[in-house]
């Protein structure tokens, strides 16, 4: 009876891949046709502070698909991060009260804005620099301005996945461009 009920599976299965259609080949990307902001900029001591958060990538003798795979996939264990603030249950304003759950509505939402949007932020951007790291790109720092102009932050609103596609893109480039004439980030 098994022996019958395996045999029918695998014919099954078998009929069901000589039917199967293989997915399209992506169309490939014209790296050319993808425009990246201005690098270039005057150093600032300000700037050089908030290079842990704002910085790029780079790897020499990498291909702009190379890089583009990387980036795609670092940003996949990137992504979608969560942090959650646990509410104390033997707060006054919580425990025995009527009122308490909406104290525990207001205070989650105003406790997710204060303290989980920073630490997704921070979540995100050492989990790129990790993935990246461990890839063998080096990092670059950047001033807040020109980093907006092809990054995103998704803690707070994530992108639509048509612009998060179109940023990794020029991260992309930037990252399988000409080497940076800036020092690299430790």
């Amino acid at each position: 009876m098994q022996a019958g009920f395996a045999a029918a599976l695998l014919l099954m299965a078998a009929g069901q891949a000589a039917h199967a259609q293989t997915a399209p080949a992506a169309p490939a990307i014209d790296a050319d046709a993808i425009a990246v902001p201005s690098l270039a900029f005057d150093e600032q001591p300000e700037m050089v502070k908030a290079y842990d958060r704002y910085f790029y990538f780079h790897r020499d003798g990498t291909t702009f698909a190379d890089a583009l795979a990387d980036i795609r996939e670092c940003d996949g264990y990137a992504r979608g991060l969560g942090y959650r603030v646990e509410p104390e249950p033997d707060s006054p304003l919580i425990k025995g009260t009527l009122i308490g759950p909406i104290f525990d509505a207001i205070g989650a939402r105003w406790a997710d804005k204060m303290f989980g949007v920073p630490a997704r932020r921070k979540a995100r951007r050492t989990n790129m620099r990790v993935c990246m790291g461990y890839k063998g790109y080096q990092r670059y720092g950047l001033p807040q301005a020109i980093w907006q102009s092809f990054n995103f932050d998704d803690a707070a609103t994530a992108p639509l996945e048509a612009d998060r596609q179109k940023m990794l893109m020029q991260q992309a480039k930037i990252a399988s461009g000409p080497r940076p004439l800036k020092p690299e980030l430790k």
